[in-house]
């Protein structure tokens, strides 16, 4: 049961993967509002004193680049990953 089950789920990875860059298969872009991130206190300080080490205008300002940063080098991990998965497929 489980080896019919992981074809499936290979299957579907398959056409997803294929699938992926023809935006005509994606649904309309929605709309997220902005929401606020809780950290504990430590964090916070710990991300005051980096913002002063990278001389940035203040810890919130520091935090919202390092996230935007991280976020943009997780999609180019992936965009890499699904293009190497393109290539093994073939």
């Amino acid at each position: 049961m489980k080896h019919k089950k992981r074809l499936a789920e290979e299957e579907i990875d398959r056409l997803i993967i294929a699938e992926a860059d023809d935006m005509t298969k994606w649904e309309k872009p929605i709309a997220v509002k902005p929401t606020s991130i809780r950290f504990s206190p430590s964090i916070i300080e710990k991300a005051k004193y980096l913002a002063k080490v990278h001389k940035a205008r203040g810890y919130q300002t520091w935090l919202k680049q390092v996230v935007e940063e991280r976020i943009k080098q997780e999609e180019k991990l992936l965009s890499d990953f699904k293009r190497e998965l393109k290539t093994a497929s073939k």
